[in-house]
């Protein structure tokens, strides 16, 4: 094993992810030099205890501009590693791997394999090849063809991006009645916000137009979130959770999680699904349970949000990557022996405490969420609370939750109507 000087250090882009945040402090305990990246004035892990530099860097969405000033970062400095913490740095990673691989250490699949996750058209189209559920889907080119099929088929519908990185600002979907109408008109939305200049929407302009599911209400209270690392030999690692709030309610982030067993069934799908698109490392993968159905709605090929629930839970993701990414064969195997063998279920949890109680006194004062539901709610987090990981709060690295909850109130004076969307209504 390498002494701690030896260490490669690593650099970690989005900063004010709560995935890059976990990484951090993870990695950071163990020894490792950290460095942060973002374009933002205020990033949330650029002042962690544990992060060694902040750098300022061009916008994520420019991937050739935003690889080319990460060369320069690499000609300048050590040889360090660098993974995935976004779909915009999966897929600049992805694009440019070959030029950066010559001054960075990476664990990252080919933009085939990243395309293929990004594109939900494809994803879908991927899982079914190998017998993996998901909703049902459309991918109607116009409006008018959109219209047709809420015509036909009615009930509430779900309007999502094949790819967030074809939106500007529409990132999450939206829950529409199924007519034609309101249908043809969230479809429009979506087109008027595409993002046509992307490096990502000009390699793949189908990508542009939305597509269209079918709405499962389960999708409110019943997301099983399926996590974990597999390694180029298949071999594979896993932790199971079940999302229980998100923001906006309908479809969006995730606020609270709960343990849960691993369901054996959805670990094969994952397993059959990642080595049919070649996919290698972390991952999370989203199912929504409906009864007897099992259906894949998203694939994150990257750190996530809800990562600290799985470290405290002993599966470091970070350190498997970390591993992974600089070539130490030996620490890899060990880390993945050992997640292999652990049994336990320790009935952990994972909120984000602020964002909880802001949804929840905002949802209530605008008659969004019913007493009862306010109550559950507040039940829920002070049940959970001795055992529970939160996004931010950490009594060893303070400064990140004053700087989190100093960016809501800027984002309530900046953004005022879209943060009463997000947090105060249920769609």
């Amino acid at each position: 094993m390498q002494s701690r000087e030896d260490q490669v250090p690593i650099l970690l882009a989005n900063a004010n992810y709560y995935g890059t945040l976990a990484a951090v402090r993870s990695l950071g305990r163990a020894g490792i030099q950290v460095s942060t990246l973002d374009p933002s004035r205020l990033p949330l892990a650029g002042y962690s205890r544990y992060t060694r530099h902040h750098l300022k860097c061009p916008d994520f969405n420019r991937s050739s501009e935003w690889a080319e000033w990460l060369l320069q970062v690499g000609r300048s400095g050590p040889r360090s590693a660098i993974y995935a913490t976004s779909d915009a740095v999966l897929f600049a990673l992805a694009l440019h791997r070959d030029e950066l691989s010559k001054r960075f250490a990476l664990y990252q699949p080919g933009l085939e394999t990243v395309v293929k996750i990004l594109d939900k058209g494809k994803l879908f189209e991927s899982a079914m090849e190998v017998g993996v559920e998901t909703p049902e889907t459309w991918l109607p080119t116009t409006a008018d063809e959109a219209g047709r099929i809420a015509r036909d088929i009615r009930g509430q519908m779900l309007i999502k991006p094949r790819s967030q990185l074809s939106q500007r600002s529409l990132t999450k979907g939206a829950v529409v009645e199924g007519n034609e109408k309101h249908v043809r008109a969230m479809f429009d939305r979506y087109l008027k916000n595409a993002s046509h200049g992307s490096e990502f929407a000009i390699a793949n302009p189908e990508c542009l137009t939305p597509l269209v599911q079918r709405f499962y209400p389960e999708a409110l209270d019943n997301v099983y979130s399926l996590t974990g690392f597999r390694d180029m030999n298949g071999h594979m690692v896993l932790r199971g959770a079940r999302k229980l709030l998100q923001i906006p309610r309908n479809a969006g982030v995730g606020l609270c999680f709960e343990e849960a067993p691993i369901d054996a069934e959805l670990a094969d799908s994952a397993s059959r699904l990642c080595e049919h698109i070649g996919y290698f490392g972390v991952f999370e993968l989203e199912f929504i349970i409906a009864g007897r159905k099992r259906m894949l709605i998203d694939f994150n090929g990257r750190f996530y949000g809800q990562m600290a629930l799985d470290i405290e839970r002993g599966m470091d993701l970070p350190a498997l990557a970390y591993a992974a990414a600089t070539g130490a064969p030996e620490a890899l195997s060990r880390l993945m022996a050992r997640e292999v063998a652990r049994r336990d279920h320790s009935d952990k949890a994972f909120q984000h405490g602020f964002a909880l109680k802001l949804t929840i006194n905002m949802q209530r004062a605008l008659g969004s969420m019913s007493r009862e539901e306010v109550d559950r709610w507040r039940a829920w987090s002070t049940r959970a609370a001795p055992s529970a990981v939160d996004a931010v709060h950490d009594e060893e690295d303070p400064f990140p939750r004053v700087v989190d909850v100093t960016r809501y109130f800027l984002n309530l004076v900046r953004h005022p109507r879209a943060f009463v969307r997000q947090h105060g209504l249920t769609k």
